[in-house]
This record gives structure tokens, sequence and C-alpha cells, in this order.
């Protein structure tokens, strides 16, 4: 069964549509009442954003166990090759966030972790991948997410 997707303008006008089969996208443009097909593409068309708030959310509240493996599978990726942070930006960025769970991480192996993930570009695992490859690091993360806003208040008592 076909899939079809509407495309809009950024004016929210409809500029057309995107039909999905399974394995390729057509992509038609209307034009006076009748469509045009613009191009065919393997896969869905438009790609499927990724939503990486999550992230931005373990971020700020930090992490009890699995901080340096956070850094290392996700945030690490997230700073540098999704949010494009500067070496120096992504490094503020990760000592804060490993610091809200106490202790000291070492800059050069932060840096050495940031330079090793920019020079792959390695993107972040995904909610779903952390939950397949580390369950451990998926449950940390799954407790601090469901803490809602004021996680760090509730961590203190």
């Amino acid at each position: 069964m076909d899939r079809r997707i509407k495309l809009h303008y950024p004016d929210g006008t409809l500029a057309g549509y995107a039909v999905y089969d399974g394995s390729s996208t057509k992509v038609y443009q209307i034009d006076e009442g009748r469509k045009k097909l613009l191009f065919q593409v393997r896969g869905i068309f438009p790609p499927p954003t990724v939503d990486y708030s999550w992230i931005d959310k373990v971020l700020e509240k930090g992490l009890g166990d699995g901080r340096k493996r956070f850094i290392l599978y996700v945030a690490s990726r997230y700073l540098v090759n999704v949010k494009s942070m500067d070496e120096e930006t992504a490094l503020d960025v990760l000592r804060k966030f490993y610091e809200i769970g106490g202790g000291v991480v070492y800059d050069a192996w932060l840096r050495s972790v940031i330079r090793g993930v920019k020079s792959r570009g390695l993107k972040p695992w995904s909610l779903s991948r952390v939950k397949r490859d580390d369950p451990d690091l998926f449950s940390q993360i799954q407790s601090v997410l469901s803490l809602g806003p004021r996680a760090k208040s509730r961590e203190s008592t």
C-alpha cells in the first residue's frame, strides 16, 4: 500500500506530495491543479527527523552512573557532530555534565573523545540503541528523564 505525505512551503501552502511505495518515493508538485513528477529517490522522502531533545535533558540534569559511557556514545557525538560545537565549548559542557554527578574527569580524556568523534563523524546513539547495547545506561537515562524538571532538587533530598 502506498503512503502519501503532503509537502508544504515554509509559508504553509501546499507544495505537493510524496508517495512512498515501500522502497522508493516519488515527489510530485501540484501546478495549476495538475501533478508533475519532480524526482524519485530510494527510501523515504522527506527523511525522518531525529529527536535529540532527551540528550539535552540528560546533559542538564546529570547522571549518577554511566557518565563516561554517556559521554563516549551519546553526548560528545551530539555536541560535536549534531550541534557543531567547537572543541572548547563541548569540553566545558561535558565537564559540567560530569561534575553534576560528582567527581572529576580529566580534560585530556574529554579532548581525546571529542577529537575522535569529530574526526570519524560519529552520530549519537539513539535511545533504542542505548537500550539494546547498554541496558544499564538506559535505565540510568530513563530514571533521569522520568524525574521531570525538578530532578536536581529531588536528588539532593
